[in-house]
């Protein structure tokens, strides 16, 4: 597995999964949730983004 691309999908993933935990925050209009929307964004973003990765990793491997 190409360790470089499963780092990259994970942290673009969490960007965006924090961006979404800052919109959540920003809907419910409370300033005391904001921190555990964006740690929960970002930790949940990563891992999907991991995931996702070595499922394609191993996809193509298994295609080969």
């Amino acid at each position: 597995m190409n360790i470089r691309m499963l780092i990259f999908s994970g942290i673009m993933t969490a960007l965006v999964g924090s961006f979404l935990g800052l919109v959540v925050a920003h809907i419910a209009e409370r300033e005391s949730r904001r921190p555990a929307a964006v740690i929960v964004g970002t930790g949940l973003g990563f891992a999907i983004g991991v995931g996702y990765e070595a499922m394609q990793q191993n996809r193509e491997r298994e295609t080969d």
